[in-house]
């Protein structure tokens, strides 16, 4: 009996149970099977890991919170541009004087995806701190960390959108 023998319904040959399992097999298992392709796409592009051991992480979240309180009565306060992609930061105190002698980095990383994820120095120029390279177009989250003597003074993350043109 061929495949075209069996779904051959006519008045010979009746609809029956053993058709019925067939439909069903095939409908679940065309579900199964984008399911299977989705998953594996899914988890290909971003594994959904921000940090490695997310106990560890929250042993320090409590230091956290305290650098962020520092951070929110220090008053500083940053403005951030990527002209064509250049990231410039620039960062001043609660009076206003630009934040000087920092040594300023930038995470950068697309929102769905690991595999662009790029670690940027900045360096100092007139206007603030300036980033060598320049992010390709699309949407990136940038994270932002300013050091004075090793020590964090300054942390922000942003998403920013870099046009094509």
């Amino acid at each position: 009996m061929t495949v075209r023998d069996f779904f051959r319904l006519d008045d010979d040959h009746p609809f029956t149970g053993w058709h019925m399992a067939a439909v069903v097999l095939l409908f679940f298992g065309v579900i199964v099977a984008v399911n299977v392709v989705m998953a594996v796409l899914a988890t290909g592009t971003f594994p959904g890991l921000v940090v490695q051991n997310s106990y560890v992480a929250s042993q320090g979240y409590n230091n956290l919170l305290a650098e962020a309180r520092a951070q929110s009565r220090s008053g500083w306060r940053m403005e951030l541009d990527a002209p064509a992609g250049l990231i410039t930061v620039s960062l001043v105190d609660r009076d206003g004087v630009p934040a000087r002698n920092l040594t300023v980095t930038v995470l950068a990383g697309r929102p769905s995806s690991t595999r662009e994820d790029r670690l940027m120095a900045l360096v100092a120029d007139a206007d603030g701190y300036r980033a060598a390279e320049a992010l390709p177009a699309g949407q990136w989250d940038v994270d932002i960390e300013a050091r004075l003597d090793g020590a964090l003074a300054y942390r922000e993350r942003r998403r920013v959108y870099v046009s094509a043109e």
